[in-house]
């Protein structure tokens, strides 16, 4: 499967929203309803935060801005809604990730203090393709990962650990093509942040 680069697809997602490229996914597939839901955990509300994404050499081969465009939409769908959360800038984190093939065995206040960190948000990529089972000829995004959160201000202790799992387009897989995929690309990243975000903040009951 060939690579599409990162271009094509700021190109595709900035044909949804103008600008401001999670604009369009975040209003079109958010889901309305009355229900309330507490946030699971509270604790990143006034901190600065570290977002660091673990992928796999086989996504990177296949998706090589997956685990960078993931912890961008992540960042900007949690600040949205966790009060005055603040985020390590995404390419310094990336490069220092480049820099440092080792660093997922490095201990997490190593990595917070590196960034002057108070929460490490880890994510653990394992599963993330864009192609429907079974099917060369048809797309469905599925990304699947576990999150932990680390406070540092407790000796790197993790404090919640999670599971997300999304499928988008929810009712089917859709044609494939160059367009088609770096749009779906997008939609179902910001889906995965939506849901991941919805864990850290009080929030309405989504339409399943």
């Amino acid at each position: 499967m060939r690579k599409f680069n990162c271009t094509v697809l700021l190109a595709a997602a900035m044909l949804l929203g103008g600008c401001n490229i999670l604009q369009w996914p975040l209003y079109v597939l958010f889901g309305k309803s009355s229900t309330k839901v507490k946030a699971e955990y509270t604790g990143l509300k006034n901190q600065r935060i570290a977002i660091i994404v673990a992928t796999g050499p086989g996504i990177n081969f296949e998706y090589p801005y997956a685990r960078t465009n993931v912890a961008l939409a992540s960042a900007q769908i949690i600040g949205k809604h966790v009060k005055k959360a603040q985020f390590v800038a995404q390419d310094k984190i990336e490069a220092f990730q480049m820099e440092n093939l080792s660093w997922a065995t490095l201990p997490v206040e190593t990595i917070a203090r590196k960034f002057d960190a108070t929460r490490i948000l880890y994510l653990d990529l394992y599963h993330f393709t864009m192609h429907e089972e079974n099917s060369v000829h048809l797309l469905r995004g599925q990304i699947r990962a576990s999150a932990r959160v680390y406070e540092i201000d407790g000796n790197g202790k993790m404090v919640y650990q999670t599971e997300i799992s999304v499928k988008w387009p929810k009712h089917g897989p859709r044609p494939m093509s160059e367009a088609t995929l770096a749009r779906l690309q997008m939609e179902t990243i910001v889906k995965f942040a939506e849901r991941l975000a919805r864990k850290f903040h009080d929030h309405k009951a989504s339409a399943k």
